[in-house]
């Protein structure tokens, strides 16, 4: 299992949005952590800088993968996590 690190903005979202829609981010987050290879996650590479998006529903996850880290850079929906 990779060690979860969480960015400020993206745990003031967590903490801030729906109880029901926070509770299924992070479940997606620790399945995506078990096992980064896992092809039921809708994940993609991202295109024009380093990372990775992980969608859940109409918010996406933007993380990077380092060694034994994943590192939760930004949660946010989806017309506004690519700005």
């Amino acid at each position: 299992m990779l060690k979860i690190i969480y960015t400020k903005q993206a745990s003031k979202t967590l903490r801030t949005m729906q109880p029901k829609t926070a509770k299924r981010i992070l479940t997606a987050i620790e399945k995506l952590a078990d096992n980064p290879a896992r092809t039921d996650l809708d994940v993609k590479v991202l295109q024009g800088r380093d990372g990775y998006r992980l969608r859940v529903d109409d918010w996406r996850v933007i993380y990077s993968q380092d060694g034994i880290v994943l590192a939760i850079e930004k949660v946010a929906p989806r017309g506004k996590v690519y700005r």
